[in-house]
């Protein structure tokens, strides 16, 4: 079997993984620990969920106020592909609202998951492509007492090449 067709229906390659980031630290931009993605990888979804609560309030659907955290995605790529000079970019995902999306308030042990995306509406849901060796992490907005743990869904790019 070719290396190719082996990659196409390798397990590693079809299945769904979680990279646990642990908790944004309570304060303005507060961070997670760094992910670095081990090989090309697609970023499907953050799931949050919510540990100690905050003061700030946001609005949400226009009209309601909720309390709940502003979490980010960041991601840092070398965008050089040739040679060995390195160029980082940072791209930043949200802000999404932890803890309050949809409930009338923010609670302890509220969870919500985000889909990443780079498109709207359902074309969207092919998730963010990272290259090999990209940081990922999450940070938090200015509440400064909030606490939220973040996990990011992601799978391997078909084709990525694996440690065997």
């Amino acid at each position: 079997m070719s290396q190719a067709v082996k990659n196409q229906t390798d397990p590693s390659y079809l299945s769904r993984q979680d990279a646990n980031l642990g908790s944004v630290t309570a304060g303005s931009g507060g961070q997670t620990s760094k992910f670095v993605a081990f090989a090309a990888l697609q970023l499907f979804s953050l799931t949050t969920y919510l540990q100690t609560l905050g003061t700030s309030t946001y609005t949400t659907g226009g009209t309601a106020t909720a309390s709940g955290q502003q979490i980010s995605v960041i991601t840092i790529v070398n965008t050089n592909t040739t040679g060995t000079a390195v160029s980082l970019a940072t791209t930043t995902y949200g802000p999404y609202l932890a803890g309050g999306q949809g409930l009338a308030t923010a609670a302890i042990g509220g969870a919500n998951q985000f889909v990443l995306n780079t498109n709207s509406g359902t074309s969207g849901y092919g998730g963010i492509p990272v290259p090999q060796g990209a940081l990922v992490y999450c940070v938090s907005g200015t509440d400064a007492t909030a606490v939220t743990a973040c996990t990011i869904d992601y799978q391997i790019q078909v084709g990525a090449g694996l440690t065997q």
